[in-house]
């Protein structure tokens, strides 16, 4: 019996390290940590490949009284500030009907409104 203890456990240690090894040197999305892709994430590094508003033909980004114009379309009268980028999104802090505070989300190469963001 005592022998037969000592295997099971020496195999749940084997076990345990070998996955342990395996999930220290990935990160969430499944991508080693040292591979070219992790590296570009953390280093800011972004390509109009990777830009999910990005189509062929946009060269340069919107006026922001093109993207006023696309909210007062969509019945967004009032705003605060300028559109900015916040976590990869285009936003403008702006009010609904109602008076509260919601932030909405524009195409920042056509000013087009996408709709509104919830946190």
């Amino acid at each position: 019996m005592k022998i037969q203890k000592l295997l099971l456990t020496a195999a749940a240690a084997a076990i345990l390290t070998t996955t342990g090894a395996v999930a220290f040197d990935r990160d969430r999305d499944g991508r080693p940590d040292r591979s070219m892709a992790e590296r570009h994430d953390r280093d800011g590094y972004r390509d109009a490949r990777h830009d999910r508003y990005w189509r062929n033909g946009y060269n340069r980004f919107a006026g922001r009284d093109m993207v006023f114009r696309n909210l007062r379309a969509n019945h967004y009268y009032r705003w605060a500030g300028d559109p900015y980028w916040f976590q990869g999104r285009y936003v403008i802090k702006t009010y609904d009907r109602f008076g509260h505070v919601i932030f909405v989300e524009a195409n920042p190469y056509t000013g087009a409104y996408i709709g509104v963001i919830r946190f």
